[in-house]
């Protein structure tokens, strides 16, 4: 990966203030994001960063979700949590299963 020490310091002063404007704003973070990733592709800010799955899952990925966990509510989290439990536990069997079961079929 090649990525340039001023690239970085850019990203990270982009996310920097997208942090203190999302704020602000009482918006999500990941929405800010959003938007100043579209900001800077309309004004061509060319960043040399080859995006893999290892690059997403491991550095991009696990912030967001940590952010996401502390903002929300304990109240929210109590009235969602069947429903991501059930989601997490029978979703994940039967999305499984049926995976398995058209793999195979599909492949004899």
């Amino acid at each position: 990966m090649t990525l340039r020490l001023s690239q970085l310091g850019l990203l990270l002063f982009v996310s920097a203030l997208v942090a203190i404007l999302t704020r602000r704003l009482h918006m999500p973070y990941t929405m800010g994001l959003v938007l100043a990733g579209m900001g800077l592709y309309f004004l061509h800010v060319q960043i040399q960063l080859q995006l893999s799955r290892d690059l997403i899952f491991s550095v991009f990925l696990p912030p967001l979700v940590f952010e996401a966990a502390l903002c929300i509510s304990w109240r929210e989290f109590q009235e969602d949590l069947p429903v991501v439990a059930l989601l997490a536990t029978v979703g994940v069997v039967l999305a499984a299963a049926v995976t398995a079961g058209g793999m195979h079929y599909a492949l004899d």
